[in-house]
């Protein structure tokens, strides 16, 4: 099977690929770099394309089976330093890619978020309704609605909250950011710290992309493994190595347990824990850079770009 990822230069783009290699599929790579992290990645199925040339996007797109969408700004502090941009991608630049994949006869599989439902008690489904409290999770909503309605064989993936080691890696990821903290020794500060999170590894996402298109899932799939309060996290990672502070005037008004069990019945299993995902990012912090660099924070990123 031959996979289109577009925005696969990415954090999850770059761990896809990974997996993809293991499971011996084929797959082509075309992005816009908005971040600058080609890095020389040449040696890679890569092509630096603009989100406007569809003519480009068009010839990829019919050479494949399936096409993954995981082109987006992503995160709430990196939309709000451009927030036309962010809708230029995260809304309008979806449209493109369904009448393409509509026109061709291919299979899309859109990258979504958890972070649609918002603030909501209980434990969340599919058929839970979506209420995002955050700019991100507007745009990606919208994004959502129109490739439901309008593309001919879609599955949408909603993820949960995203952790683990990515050759992109990041460290503005709750799970990323305190494991740095903790590996340097310094205080963890928890905002808040009631809230719940449904959390996944990102290889799990990879793992998870790769069954929907080898199922031929479609429709609205959660993919996430552990739902955890944040302040049990911090304290997961921290393991009494490091002070954590719980700020109880700050706090992130997003809230919301999700249940995994449509994809789970699908037969999909979920290989990684928090616990096993933490040991991992403190085994490769000590050959990484300072976590604190911005090529490693989508929002410092963006502020560089837009300087």
């Amino acid at each position: 099977m031959k996979f289109l990822l577009i925005g696969g230069l990415g954090y999850i783009g770059q761990v896809l690929q990974q997996e993809l290699d293991k499971k011996g599929h084929s797959f082509e790579v075309i992005d816009n770099d908005l971040l600058n992290l080609h890095n020389g990645n040449g040696h890679r199925p890569l092509d630096i394309v603009k989100a406007a040339d569809r003519q480009k996007i068009g010839r990829f797109v019919k050479n494949s089976d399936v096409v993954v969408n995981l082109a987006a700004v992503v995160g709430d502090q990196a939309c709000l330093v451009d927030t036309q941009l962010a809708i230029k991608i995260n809304c309008h630049g979806v449209q493109n890619i369904v009448k393409l994949c509509n026109r061709y006869g291919k299979k899309l599989i859109l990258s979504s978020t958890c972070s649609l439902y918002g603030a909501t008690n209980g434990i969340l489904t599919e058929k839970s309704p979506t209420f995002p409290v955050d700019f991100y999770g507007q745009t990606k909503h919208q994004q959502e609605r129109y490739v439901l309605e309008n593309a001919e064989d879609p599955c949408v993936l909603r993820f949960g909250t995203a952790y683990g080691w990515s050759p992109r890696m990041r460290f503005d990821l709750v799970v990323n950011m305190f494991t740095a903290k903790v590996f340097n020794r310094q205080e963890v500060t928890v905002f808040g710290g009631g809230q719940w999170r449904p959390f996944v590894h990102i290889r799990d996402i990879s793992r998870g992309i790769i069954f929907a298109a080898e199922k031929k899932l479609k429709g609205i799939y959660n993919l996430c493994n552990e739902n955890v309060k944040i302040q049990d996290m911090a304290r997961k990672i921290a393991l009494g190595r490091v002070l954590i502070h719980i700020d109880d005037l700050q706090s992130d008004p997003r809230n919301y347990r999700v249940a995994n069990r449509k994809i789970v019945n699908k037969g999909f299993r979920f290989q990684w824990t928090l616990k096993k995902g933490i040991r991992e990012m403190l085994e490769q912090l000590a050959a990484s850079d300072s976590y604190q660099d911005p090529k490693f924070s989508n929002y410092k990123m963006m502020v560089l770009k837009n300087l």
